[in-house]
Protein backbone atom coordinates (compact mmCIF):
# COMPACT_ATOMS: atom_id res chain seq x y z
CA UNK A 1 0.00 0.00 0.00
CA UNK A 2 1.08 3.57 -0.73
CA UNK A 3 0.23 6.27 1.82
CA UNK A 4 -0.28 9.83 0.56
CA UNK A 5 0.03 12.57 3.18
CA UNK A 6 -1.23 15.81 1.68
CA UNK A 7 -2.95 19.08 2.51
CA UNK A 8 -6.49 19.48 1.12
CA UNK A 9 -8.53 17.58 -1.48
CA UNK A 10 -8.19 19.74 -4.60
CA UNK A 11 -10.31 18.45 -7.47
CA UNK A 12 -7.33 17.56 -9.66
CA UNK A 13 -5.71 15.55 -6.86
CA UNK A 14 -8.99 13.75 -6.18
CA UNK A 15 -9.15 12.83 -9.87
CA UNK A 16 -5.58 11.56 -9.73
CA UNK A 17 -6.08 9.45 -6.61
CA UNK A 18 -9.30 8.00 -8.03
CA UNK A 19 -7.35 6.75 -11.04
CA UNK A 20 -4.34 5.51 -9.05
CA UNK A 21 -6.48 3.46 -6.67
CA UNK A 22 -7.81 1.44 -9.62
CA UNK A 23 -4.29 0.18 -10.26
CA UNK A 24 -2.67 0.00 -6.84
CA UNK A 25 -3.71 0.10 -3.19
CA UNK A 26 -3.51 3.58 -1.64
CA UNK A 27 -4.65 5.48 1.43
CA UNK A 28 -4.80 9.28 1.55
CA UNK A 29 -4.35 11.25 4.77
CA UNK A 30 -5.35 14.92 4.68
CA UNK A 31 -3.57 17.22 7.11
CA UNK A 32 -6.40 19.74 6.72
CA UNK A 33 -4.37 22.93 6.60
CA UNK A 34 -5.94 26.10 5.24
CA UNK A 35 -5.74 27.15 1.59
CA UNK A 36 -7.32 30.55 1.05
CA UNK A 37 -8.47 32.29 -2.11
CA UNK A 38 -10.00 29.32 -3.93
CA UNK A 39 -13.46 28.62 -5.30
CA UNK A 40 -15.47 26.16 -3.21
CA UNK A 41 -15.54 23.71 -6.13
CA UNK A 42 -11.72 23.71 -6.19
CA UNK A 43 -12.07 21.20 -3.36
CA UNK A 44 -15.04 19.31 -4.79
CA UNK A 45 -15.18 15.77 -6.11
CA UNK A 46 -16.17 12.29 -5.02
CA UNK A 47 -13.32 10.50 -3.26
CA UNK A 48 -13.47 6.83 -4.29
CA UNK A 49 -10.32 5.95 -2.37
CA UNK A 50 -9.84 5.27 1.36
CA UNK A 51 -8.94 8.42 3.27
CA UNK A 52 -9.36 10.41 6.46
CA UNK A 53 -8.77 13.95 7.72
CA UNK A 54 -6.51 14.65 10.67
CA UNK A 55 -8.19 16.68 13.42
CA UNK A 56 -6.90 19.04 16.12
CA UNK A 57 -3.67 20.98 16.48
CA UNK A 58 -0.35 19.95 14.87
CA UNK A 59 0.68 17.83 17.86
CA UNK A 60 -2.62 15.92 17.93
CA UNK A 61 -2.57 15.47 14.17
CA UNK A 62 1.00 14.17 14.30
CA UNK A 63 0.00 11.60 16.93
CA UNK A 64 -2.98 10.48 14.80
CA UNK A 65 -0.72 10.09 11.78
CA UNK A 66 1.97 8.22 13.72
CA UNK A 67 -0.59 5.82 15.19
CA UNK A 68 -2.09 5.10 11.77
CA UNK A 69 1.28 4.41 10.19
CA UNK A 70 2.32 2.16 13.05
CA UNK A 71 -0.89 0.14 12.80
CA UNK A 72 -0.80 -0.39 9.03
CA UNK A 73 1.62 -1.96 6.58
CA UNK A 74 2.80 -0.01 3.54
CA UNK A 75 5.60 0.17 1.02
CA UNK A 76 5.82 3.94 0.59
CA UNK A 77 4.86 7.18 2.34
CA UNK A 78 4.41 10.04 -0.16
CA UNK A 79 4.35 13.46 1.48
CA UNK A 80 3.01 16.51 -0.33
CA UNK A 81 5.87 18.95 0.16
CA UNK A 82 8.15 20.23 2.90
CA UNK A 83 6.21 23.26 4.20
CA UNK A 84 4.38 21.55 7.07
CA UNK A 85 5.45 20.47 10.54
CA UNK A 86 3.51 17.25 10.03
CA UNK A 87 5.49 16.43 6.88
CA UNK A 88 8.75 16.96 8.80
CA UNK A 89 7.64 14.73 11.65
CA UNK A 90 6.61 12.04 9.18
CA UNK A 91 9.89 11.83 7.28
CA UNK A 92 11.98 11.86 10.46
CA UNK A 93 9.93 9.25 12.34
CA UNK A 94 10.08 6.62 9.61
CA UNK A 95 12.96 5.08 7.64
CA UNK A 96 14.27 7.04 4.65
CA UNK A 97 13.71 4.05 2.36
CA UNK A 98 9.93 4.47 2.81
CA UNK A 99 9.88 8.24 2.32
CA UNK A 100 8.92 9.94 -0.95
CA UNK A 101 7.91 13.51 -1.74
CA UNK A 102 5.77 15.25 -4.34
CA UNK A 103 7.60 18.39 -5.51
CA UNK A 104 5.51 21.04 -7.27
CA UNK A 105 7.89 23.97 -6.74
CA UNK A 106 10.36 24.91 -9.46
CA UNK A 107 13.86 26.31 -9.40
CA UNK A 108 12.41 29.51 -10.88
CA UNK A 109 10.48 30.52 -7.77
CA UNK A 110 11.88 28.42 -4.92
CA UNK A 111 15.07 29.61 -3.22
CA UNK A 112 18.21 27.49 -3.36
CA UNK A 113 20.26 29.61 -0.96
CA UNK A 114 19.79 30.98 2.53
CA UNK A 115 18.18 29.51 5.62
CA UNK A 116 15.08 28.12 3.87
CA UNK A 117 17.25 26.27 1.39
CA UNK A 118 19.24 24.74 4.23
CA UNK A 119 16.03 23.36 5.73
CA UNK A 120 14.97 21.96 2.35
CA UNK A 121 18.35 20.23 1.99
CA UNK A 122 17.94 18.65 5.42
CA UNK A 123 14.43 17.49 4.54
CA UNK A 124 15.56 15.94 1.26
CA UNK A 125 18.22 13.94 3.08
CA UNK A 126 15.31 11.93 4.53
CA UNK A 127 13.78 11.25 1.09
CA UNK A 128 14.51 8.31 -1.21
CA UNK A 129 12.20 9.20 -4.13
CA UNK A 130 10.93 12.50 -5.53
CA UNK A 131 7.85 12.75 -7.76
CA UNK A 132 8.62 15.98 -9.62
CA UNK A 133 6.13 17.66 -11.93
CA UNK A 134 8.67 18.64 -14.58
CA UNK A 135 12.26 19.42 -15.51
CA UNK A 136 12.45 22.70 -13.60
CA UNK A 137 11.06 20.91 -10.53
CA UNK A 138 13.68 18.18 -10.83
CA UNK A 139 16.37 20.83 -11.26
CA UNK A 140 15.29 22.32 -7.94
CA UNK A 141 15.74 19.12 -5.93
CA UNK A 142 19.02 18.26 -7.64
CA UNK A 143 20.37 21.74 -6.93
CA UNK A 144 19.38 21.24 -3.29
CA UNK A 145 21.53 18.10 -3.18
CA UNK A 146 18.92 15.37 -3.62
CA UNK A 147 20.62 12.20 -4.87
CA UNK A 148 17.72 9.76 -4.81
CA UNK A 149 15.35 8.54 -7.52
CA UNK A 150 13.33 11.19 -9.35
CA UNK A 151 10.19 10.55 -11.39
CA UNK A 152 8.94 13.28 -13.73
CA UNK A 153 5.14 12.99 -13.65
CA UNK A 154 4.38 15.76 -16.19
CA UNK A 155 1.54 17.07 -14.05
CA UNK A 156 0.24 17.99 -10.61
CA UNK A 157 -2.99 16.05 -10.92
CA UNK A 158 -5.80 15.37 -13.37
CA UNK A 159 -8.07 18.24 -14.29
CA UNK A 160 -11.62 17.59 -15.51
CA UNK A 161 -10.78 16.35 -19.00
CA UNK A 162 -13.42 16.77 -21.72
CA UNK A 163 -13.51 15.21 -25.22
CA UNK A 164 -11.04 17.18 -27.31
CA UNK A 165 -12.95 19.65 -29.55
CA UNK A 166 -12.55 19.18 -33.29
CA UNK A 167 -10.50 21.71 -35.24
CA UNK A 168 -12.42 24.87 -36.08
CA UNK A 169 -10.42 27.71 -37.68
CA UNK A 170 -10.98 31.29 -36.61
CA UNK A 171 -11.01 34.30 -38.96
CA UNK A 172 -9.48 36.70 -36.42
CA UNK A 173 -7.69 36.68 -33.09
CA UNK A 174 -9.29 39.29 -30.84
CA UNK A 175 -10.66 37.63 -27.72
CA UNK A 176 -8.27 36.77 -24.88
CA UNK A 177 -8.97 35.05 -21.58
CA UNK A 178 -7.36 34.83 -18.14
CA UNK A 179 -8.57 32.35 -15.49
CA UNK A 180 -7.18 32.39 -11.97
CA UNK A 181 -6.88 34.18 -8.65
CA UNK A 182 -6.63 37.97 -8.70
CA UNK A 183 -3.42 38.12 -6.68
CA UNK A 184 -0.06 39.79 -7.20
CA UNK A 185 1.82 36.70 -8.36
CA UNK A 186 -0.44 36.43 -11.43
CA UNK A 187 1.00 39.73 -12.72
CA UNK A 188 -2.38 41.06 -13.82
CA UNK A 189 -1.45 44.73 -13.54
CA UNK A 190 1.09 44.06 -16.29
CA UNK A 191 -1.54 42.28 -18.41
CA UNK A 192 -4.17 44.98 -17.99
CA UNK A 193 -1.70 47.75 -18.85
CA UNK A 194 -0.82 45.87 -22.03
CA UNK A 195 -4.43 45.39 -23.09
CA UNK A 196 -5.27 48.99 -22.27
CA UNK A 197 -3.01 49.80 -25.24
CA UNK A 198 -4.99 47.54 -27.58
CA UNK A 199 -8.62 48.77 -27.53
CA UNK A 200 -9.42 46.61 -30.57
CA UNK A 201 -8.78 43.49 -28.45
CA UNK A 202 -10.90 42.16 -25.58
CA UNK A 203 -9.68 40.53 -22.40
CA UNK A 204 -12.00 38.53 -20.14
CA UNK A 205 -10.80 37.93 -16.57
CA UNK A 206 -12.38 35.02 -14.70
CA UNK A 207 -11.66 34.76 -10.99
CA UNK A 208 -11.60 36.68 -7.74
CA UNK A 209 -9.06 37.83 -5.20
CA UNK A 210 -7.67 40.61 -3.07
CA UNK A 211 -6.76 42.76 -6.09
CA UNK A 212 -10.26 42.73 -7.56
CA UNK A 213 -11.16 46.39 -7.04
CA UNK A 214 -7.65 47.68 -7.71
CA UNK A 215 -7.47 45.90 -11.06
CA UNK A 216 -10.94 47.05 -12.09
CA UNK A 217 -9.94 50.64 -11.34
CA UNK A 218 -7.09 50.60 -13.90
CA UNK A 219 -8.82 48.60 -16.64
CA UNK A 220 -10.25 50.15 -19.80
CA UNK A 221 -13.61 49.19 -21.28
CA UNK A 222 -12.16 46.39 -23.42
CA UNK A 223 -11.35 44.42 -20.25
CA UNK A 224 -14.20 42.50 -18.64
CA UNK A 225 -14.32 40.97 -15.14
CA UNK A 226 -16.81 38.13 -14.64
CA UNK A 227 -15.86 36.99 -11.13
CA UNK A 228 -15.84 33.41 -9.89
CA UNK A 229 -17.16 30.72 -12.23
CA UNK A 230 -17.98 27.09 -11.38
CA UNK A 231 -15.44 24.71 -12.89
CA UNK A 232 -18.16 22.96 -14.90
CA UNK A 233 -18.91 26.26 -16.69
CA UNK A 234 -15.30 27.08 -17.60
CA UNK A 235 -15.29 25.22 -20.96
CA UNK A 236 -17.69 27.84 -22.34
CA UNK A 237 -15.21 30.63 -21.56
CA UNK A 238 -12.19 28.71 -22.84
CA UNK A 239 -13.90 27.80 -26.11
CA UNK A 240 -15.28 31.26 -26.76
CA UNK A 241 -11.85 32.84 -26.40
CA UNK A 242 -9.24 32.79 -29.14
CA UNK A 243 -6.27 32.77 -26.75
CA UNK A 244 -5.70 31.93 -23.10
CA UNK A 245 -3.08 34.18 -21.51
CA UNK A 246 -1.18 33.63 -18.26
CA UNK A 247 1.38 36.37 -17.40
CA UNK A 248 2.43 35.07 -13.96
CA UNK A 249 5.86 35.99 -12.66
CA UNK A 250 5.71 32.85 -10.50
CA UNK A 251 3.63 29.78 -11.33
CA UNK A 252 4.60 26.35 -10.02
CA UNK A 253 2.63 24.52 -12.73
CA UNK A 254 -0.56 25.93 -14.28
CA UNK A 255 -3.50 23.50 -14.46
CA UNK A 256 -5.45 26.25 -16.26
CA UNK A 257 -3.00 25.96 -19.17
CA UNK A 258 -3.89 22.29 -19.58
CA UNK A 259 -7.59 23.14 -19.30
CA UNK A 260 -7.27 25.75 -22.03
CA UNK A 261 -5.52 23.35 -24.41
CA UNK A 262 -8.07 20.62 -23.66
CA UNK A 263 -10.73 23.09 -24.81
CA UNK A 264 -8.93 23.73 -28.09
CA UNK A 265 -7.56 27.14 -27.09
CA UNK A 266 -3.95 28.18 -27.88
CA UNK A 267 -2.01 29.78 -25.03
CA UNK A 268 0.21 32.82 -24.52
CA UNK A 269 2.32 32.30 -21.39
CA UNK A 270 5.10 34.00 -19.47
CA UNK A 271 8.38 32.12 -19.27
CA UNK A 272 7.85 31.71 -15.51
CA UNK A 273 4.95 29.26 -15.85
CA UNK A 274 6.08 25.91 -14.45
CA UNK A 275 4.48 23.61 -17.02
CA UNK A 276 6.03 25.10 -20.14
CA UNK A 277 8.76 22.46 -20.54
CA UNK A 278 6.34 19.54 -20.36
CA UNK A 279 3.13 20.96 -21.86
CA UNK A 280 4.02 23.75 -24.29
CA UNK A 281 5.77 23.52 -27.65
CA UNK A 282 5.89 25.56 -30.83
CA UNK A 283 2.81 23.72 -32.06
CA UNK A 284 0.36 24.67 -29.29
CA UNK A 285 1.36 27.99 -27.74
CA UNK A 286 3.64 30.97 -27.49
CA UNK A 287 5.93 31.93 -24.60
CA UNK A 288 6.95 35.50 -23.86
CA UNK A 289 9.70 36.79 -21.63
CA UNK A 290 9.11 39.06 -18.67
CA UNK A 291 12.77 40.12 -18.52
CA UNK A 292 13.30 41.59 -21.05
CA UNK A 293 9.68 42.22 -21.92
CA UNK A 294 8.75 40.97 -25.40
CA UNK A 295 5.00 40.59 -24.84
CA UNK A 296 4.01 42.75 -27.82
CA UNK A 297 6.21 40.74 -30.18
CA UNK A 298 4.67 37.45 -29.08
CA UNK A 299 1.17 38.93 -29.09
CA UNK A 300 1.69 39.93 -32.72
CA UNK A 301 2.92 36.41 -33.50
CA UNK A 302 -0.11 34.62 -32.08
CA UNK A 303 -2.49 37.08 -33.75
CA UNK A 304 -1.25 35.99 -37.19
CA UNK A 305 -4.31 34.05 -38.37
CA UNK A 306 -2.45 31.39 -40.35
CA UNK A 307 -0.02 30.73 -37.51
CA UNK A 308 -2.84 30.80 -34.98
CA UNK A 309 -5.06 28.32 -36.87
CA UNK A 310 -2.12 25.95 -37.20
CA UNK A 311 -1.89 26.01 -33.39
CA UNK A 312 -5.58 25.17 -33.13
CA UNK A 313 -5.19 22.30 -35.58
CA UNK A 314 -2.28 20.83 -33.60
CA UNK A 315 -4.11 21.21 -30.30
CA UNK A 316 -7.12 19.30 -31.63
CA UNK A 317 -4.86 16.23 -32.02
CA UNK A 318 -3.64 16.09 -28.40
CA UNK A 319 -4.38 12.71 -26.80
CA UNK A 320 -5.35 13.47 -23.20
CA UNK A 321 -6.10 9.84 -22.41
CA UNK A 322 -2.43 8.92 -22.90
CA UNK A 323 -1.33 11.98 -20.91
CA UNK A 324 -3.60 10.89 -18.05
CA UNK A 325 -2.38 7.31 -18.19
CA UNK A 326 1.26 8.38 -18.07
CA UNK A 327 0.82 10.50 -14.93
CA UNK A 328 -1.11 7.74 -13.15
CA UNK A 329 1.51 5.15 -14.09
CA UNK A 330 4.25 7.21 -12.42
CA UNK A 331 2.70 6.46 -9.03
CA UNK A 332 1.92 2.81 -9.72
CA UNK A 333 5.42 1.42 -10.28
Amino acid sequence: MKIFVTNLPSFYKINLYNKICKQTEIFVIYTGQDSNGRNADFFSGKMNFPHFFLKGNSLVKSFQLFRFLKQNSYQEIIVGGWDSVIMWITVFLFPKSYNSIVVESTIKESGVSGLKAIFKRVFLQRISKAYVSGKSHEQLVRTLGFDGVSVITKGVGLFNIIPQPSYQPRSEVKHFLFVGRLVAVKNLTFLIEKFNSYPELSLTIVGFGVLDEELKSIANSNIHFVGAIDNKLLPKYYQEAEVFVLPSYSETWGVVVEEALNNGTPVLLSNQVGCIDEVINEGNGVIFSLQPDNFEEKLCMIRNVDFYNNLRKNISKIDYKSIEQYQVSCYCE
